[in-house]
């Protein structure tokens, strides 16, 4: 999955910021429960107001990853 973030990444650059969490850390263990991510990889698309408009859980595709950022941008 590394290869395909960070392709979005770099293509999204400016317009989706992409956070990567460490789920062997504590803290971000914690950020996942809050938003209901379980397993991994988990992926989380946020709006601008920080609410959850898409989760995907296991390996995506980059074409559906891709629409999912897409879709934030186009609101």
């Amino acid at each position: 999955m590394t290869p395909i973030v960070d392709r979005l990444q770099v293509e999204f650059e400016g317009r989706v910021s992409v956070y990567r969490l460490n789920a062997a850390q504590e803290i971000n263990v914690r950020i996942q429960s809050q938003w209901g991510l379980r397993g991994h990889p988990s992926f989380a698309v946020l709006d601008e107001d920080g609410s959850i408009v898409h989760q995907f859980f296991g390996p995506q595709t980059e074409i559906d990853l891709r629409q999912a950022m897409e879709s934030v941008i186009n609101q």
